[in-house]
């Protein structure tokens, strides 16, 4: 499962961004909510998790269902948002092939 790290780190290879401080200004935060990201002090809310997954062109639920099972405080809660997750991963495994197929060019993830 990707983490809230693992994303803003992908979207700086993504996008070349040489520093946090520039991946702040792409995301239109302050540099301080991406540290809090990294410390694990914050999670991305729905309005940052879908300008992520558009850079990153992946569904947005996926970001969003990362975010809140970091986000959970029960075991309950990560039980529920890793379900959706593997929900929404099976729907990308079964469309890959799919896709390819018809000659798309799609990579697994």
């Amino acid at each position: 499962m990707k983490t809230t790290v693992d994303f803003l780190d992908a979207v700086k290879i993504r996008r070349d961004l040489p520093s946090d401080y520039a991946l702040a200004k792409l995301l239109c935060i302050r540099p301080s909510a991406i540290s809090n990201y990294r410390a694990g002090r914050s999670h991305f809310d729905e309005e940052i998790a879908v300008r992520v997954a558009e850079i990153l062109e992946i569904d947005p639920m996926e970001v969003i269902a990362s975010a809140n099972y970091e986000r959970a405080k029960t075991d309950t809660g990560r039980a529920l948002w890793a379900g959706l997750l593997e929900k929404i991963s099976e729907g990308f495994r079964t469309l890959v092939p799919l896709a390819n197929a018809r000659g798309a060019c799609l990579r697994w993830v």
